[in-house]
């Protein structure tokens, strides 16, 4: 079995606010360390189900938070960017078996800890076929179009609950309940770890069950910015229309190029 983890920061047990995320911020170190944790739990049980590839794309902000020199040997790491598949970067190497999301966060429509999408300085809205879209409906049908099925999902109750509406299909680990955009009641490490454990056994064990997400294009894809310049600027380029004062779209044969897209806003 070949193991694909895009991991985020934003839905990691014990981070409730954006000081955590930053890299100046004072609780960012402390939180990179409990996704390293994260990221070797969820190692430790592929292991159990003889994983013979395991690759983990480090996904949030500058997408250098894992400390790597605590990393087992077997883990091969996607750091930095930018990069064509963004959240999944990596996918696209090799057939892997199944894909995990750990850390996943609301996207900006939604509540939840830490809610945004993509850009969360930037993206007041982003809508796929016209309907409004988190990070989850991009990098599962990104996965699926490399043959993986997304079998985990970790992150607050409330990506728990949107995600499994939208995938039944999905394990979902919730490790602390959102009680507003900056604050979440949080199981202890130690139970949340347990949970995890839990959660990512019960995935690989039912990974020849699962299927690909796939999204058929042509796919319309809108991005609803902040404020007006970022549309006005990128309505320059022939690849994207604009589409209101804060608006821009495209329309894109398939995944691939959304993701691709995406390296123009710096997310």
């Amino acid at each position: 079995m070949k193991v694909f983890i895009s991991a985020d920061l934003e839905g990691i047990a014990g981070v409730v606010s954006w000081d955590q995320t930053l890299r100046d911020g004072m609780g960012y170190k402390q939180a990179c360390e409990w996704m390293t944790d994260e990221v070797i739990l969820l190692s430790e049980v592929a292991k159990e189900f003889d994983a013979t590839r395991i690759m983990v794309a480090d996904s949030h902000l500058t997408r250098q938070n894992i400390n790597i020199d605590r990393l087992p040997g077997h883990i091969e790491v996607v750091q930095a960017g930018p990069r064509a598949y963004g959240m999944m970067h990596g996918i696209h190497v090799d057939e892997f078996d199944v894909a995990l999301c750990l850390g996943y966060h609301t996207g900006a429509h939604e509540e939840g800890l830490l809610n945004h999408t993509c850009n969360g300085a930037g993206f007041h809205e982003v809508r796929i076929n016209g309907k409004p879209a988190d990070e989850l409906d991009i990098y599962a049908p990104l996965a699926g179009h490399f043959g993986a099925p997304i079998g985990l999902i970790t992150g607050d109750d409330a990506i728990c609950q949107s995600a499994t509406r939208r995938y039944p299909h999905l394990e979902a680990v919730s490790v602390k309940t959102a009680t507003g955009r900056m604050s979440a009641i949080c199981l202890p490490r130690g139970e949340a770890m347990e949970k995890l454990q839990a959660g990512a056994r019960a995935a690989f064990s039912k990974v020849r069950t699962l299927q690909p997400t796939i999204l058929e294009g042509p796919i319309d894809f809108e991005i609803e910015f902040k404020w007006h310049h970022p549309a006005e600027t990128l309505s320059l380029l022939p690849q994207f229309e604009r589409r209101g004062a804060s608006a821009i779209g495209f329309v894109a044969q398939d995944i691939t190029e959304i993701t691709q897209a995406n390296q123009y806003f710096g997310s």
